[in-house]
């Protein structure tokens, strides 16, 4: 039985699904917590949207 990945959230460039296993880091801040992965698609580190 097969899962599918789990979505961090969406590329704030490019709009595009980014998969848990493109996360870089994931620290605590004051807010929450936050994450900078990479896109799968334009290759670019950022914070994936919800």
């Amino acid at each position: 039985m097969a899962t599918e990945p789990v979505r961090l959230g969406a590329c704030p460039n490019c709009e595009s699904d980014i998969p848990s296993g493109y996360l870089l880091i994931e620290y605590e801040t004051e807010n929450g917590r936050a994450q900078f992965a990479e896109c799968p698609d334009c290759r670019e580190v950022v914070h994936p949207r919800l």
